[in-house]
């Protein structure tokens, strides 16, 4: 056979080789996976983060439900499970005031404005991002102290 008769007869055969071949999809390989993925954080750890902060609490509390203009008053916190550090304390005049937190407790000792109206305020307590708040009435000014020495005449 010479070289053109060979040409010849496979033309045919390699144009219906070229005829039938059809774009075929590419072929994917998928990497094996574990029929049960082992969590990387140990099974009693892993809702540890979300049962802490449903534990953590802020309670203030204000020593007295109802302050005179003018007097002083207590605000004590306790914040339990809340890193102890620092709380926010804002005043009903809106004041804010630092106040470091020893084993999740703090008191804070505040006045009521001498000119201030009888009626409800509220102190707020913000420790991380937890906020709680205490109210107590003030009611009239402080109490007149009698002075004895202008009742007295000089003799």
């Amino acid at each position: 056979m010479t070289l053109a008769s060979a040409a010849v007869l496979a033309l045919p055969l390699s144009g219906a080789a070229l005829a039938d071949a059809r774009p075929q999809p590419a072929a994917t390989a998928k990497a094996p996976q574990p029929a049960h993925p082992s969590p990387t954080v140990p099974q009693d750890q892993l809702f540890k983060g979300r049962d802490d902060a449903r534990a953590a609490s802020l309670k203030v509390s204000v020593d007295s439900d109802h302050v005179r203009a003018g007097a002083s008053y207590d605000v004590t916190i306790a914040a339990k499970g809340l890193p102890s550090g620092t709380a926010i304390v804002t005043s009903p005049e809106g004041k804010n005031y630092r106040v470091s937190l020893s084993a999740g407790r703090a008191t804070k000792t505040l006045t009521v404005p001498s000119k201030a109206k009888p009626g409800t305020e509220t102190v707020t307590v913000k420790v991380g991002n937890k906020v709680a708040t205490a109210t107590f009435e003030v009611v009239g000014g402080r109490k007149p102290q009698r002075d004895d020495h202008r009742h007295h005449e000089s003799k």
